[in-house]
């Protein structure tokens, strides 16, 4: 089990080598995005990937400035966008990795208490689960620059 999580890590350690040279970023660079649900409600995300080490490539994933809670159900718990984040990464591996979590190992990942992919205990959060999700998905791909939302 710890050669698949190794070889996780090093796949994605070297998909954020490959994607920071191919768009040209710099050793250590940051890329904003942002999507709003039906609601109007904003996801932010500052996305900083740094190469500048070698086999010690990482990059983390800040929602900062991410909308409050909403009074609706569309919160999502952070396991969701932590779930939604590990998707991610293995949809941009180019090899055949089974999902596990030595994907998350390189990553780093602040979601502020209170927003809604963070909420606090008394917020609904059974919509989130689904309709959330999928936009944080369409978040870090637009961040990655790997596909439109649709």
């Amino acid at each position: 089990m710890n050669y698949i999580q190794d070889n996780a890590e090093s796949s994605v350690r070297s998909m954020l080598r490959e994607i920071s040279i191919r768009q040209g970023l710099k050793e250590i660079d940051t890329i904003h995005a942002t999507e709003r649900m039906d609601t109007g409600d904003t996801m932010r995300l500052a996305l900083t990937i740094d190469i500048s080490e070698e086999g010690k490539e990482h990059c983390t994933f800040d929602f900062e400035g991410t909308d409050p809670e909403m009074y609706g159900n569309c919160n999502a718990p952070a396991a969701i966008t932590y779930s939604a984040i590990i998707y991610c990464l293995r949809c941009l591996v180019d090899s055949d990795i089974p999902l596990n979590q030595g994907c998350l190992k390189p990553v780093q990942v602040n979601i502020p208490v209170g927003c809604f992919l963070n909420p606090t205990e008394f917020a609904a959060v059974v919509g989130g689960n689904v309709l959330t999700s999928q936009r944080v998905t369409d978040l870090v791909f637009k961040a990655f620059r790997a596909c439109a939302a649709s």
